[in-house]
């Protein structure tokens, strides 16, 4: 019997099986993202000052800036109103449009419409530069049309201004005033020849300094007008002082002692006082010493201004000499002024005469 082998037969080894390769797939989940979540802190910043509408107390608030106290008055008056009549719509274009039609169904002049949308305009002007972004304009083109209409539908209206005080009516004024024998017809007469001579504005008389005057060597003045209406930044112009209005305010300033600060001061009793005179207290002289002259037609604030103009037109001054000495940027208004006297003077008059 064949011996059995005790040989050992190894089995293969069992071979693996082959990796498989695995794939792991990652799912990125992407977030929702909000309006507010792609707001820059810019834009965040910028849209805490859109406003949806011109905001009215607002407005009122950046009229303090503006240099001109009677600007100031007539917008925040002239926006108030129309805020009050609004009672709590928005204001819009269309809207204006409307109150523009109440304010001419009422019978008002046609400055009364362009003085609320100078206003409204002026105050979308001030909040744009505050920062301010107004979603729907207060006034456009809607605006433009219908006031244009009630210039044009409304003209003749409202021509019932005060009277002018020309140049010698403002002698006869002076002279009534220094007859009062006391400082206060001194400072009066120095006032009025100093407006009349210069074609002042009331506010620029109020403004007035005695560091703003310098006398000349031939007796007359000048004077620094530092800030005006047609002025707004501040540039200054110089204003012309008559030889005898100077006297006058050499005068006033020798009697009340006043060699800085306000040039026109209260004078209660025979005492002078500190602080400046106000516009309205300046068109109340004007007015007194206009009735004590024997005047006896509306006068107002602005009478001298406007007499002066024509008593300058009526000695031969052009339109342009008249737009210079006044300070009027636009030519319109001191023609309005002077158009009758330019009538006289006028091509028919020299021409044609009397025949």
């Amino acid at each position: 019997m064949r011996a059995m082998s005790r040989r050992l037969h190894r089995l293969p080894e069992p071979v693996p099986p082959a990796e498989r390769p695995v794939a792991v797939v990652f799912v990125l989940a992407e977030a929702t993202r909000t309006p507010e979540a792609d707001r820059s802190p810019e834009a965040e910043a910028k849209s805490d000052k859109v406003l949806p509408h011109l905001d009215f107390d607002l407005a009122v608030r950046l009229f303090d800036d503006l240099p001109s106290g009677n600007t100031r008055k007539a917008y925040a008056g002239a926006l108030r109103r129309y805020e009050s009549w609004l009672d709590g719509r928005p204001p819009t274009d269309r809207v204006l449009v409307e109150y523009l039609g109440v304010l001419y169904d009422r019978g008002l002049a046609p400055q009364s419409g362009v003085t609320t949308v100078a206003a409204v305009k002026r105050a979308a002007l001030e909040s744009a530069r505050d920062g301010y972004e107004i979603a729907e304009p207060p006034a456009g083109p809607l605006t433009a049309r219908r006031l244009e209409r009630f210039r044009r539908e409304g003209a003749g209206r409202g021509r019932g201004q005060a009277g002018p005080l020309r140049w010698e009516d403002t002698d006869e004024m002076c002279k009534c005033a220094e007859a009062d024998d006391h400082p206060r017809g001194i400072r009066d007469a120095a006032l009025l020849g100093v407006i009349s001579s210069a074609l002042l504005r009331i506010a620029e008389a109020s403004a007035l300094d005695a560091g703003d005057v310098s006398f000349q060597e031939d007796g007359s003045a000048h004077i620094d007008i530092r800030r005006s209406k047609t002025d707004q930044h501040g540039d200054g112009e110089v204003g012309y002082v008559a030889r005898a209005a100077a006297a006058r305010l050499r005068e006033w300033m020798d009697t009340a002692g006043i060699e800085s600060g306000p040039l026109f001061r209260p004078v209660p009793g025979h005492r002078i006082g500190e602080t400046r005179l106000g516009a309205a207290a300046i068109c109340a002289v004007i007015k007194r010493r206009a009735k004590q002259a024997g005047i006896t037609r509306p006068v107002s604030g602005h009478s001298l201004r406007v007499g002066a103009a024509q008593s300058l037109v009526e000695k031969g001054a052009s339109l342009v000499d008249l737009q210079v000495a006044g300070r009027w940027k636009s030519p319109s208004m001191p023609a309005y002024y002077v158009r009758n006297q330019e009538a006289s003077r006028g091509a028919v008059a020299r021409l044609r005469g009397g025949a």
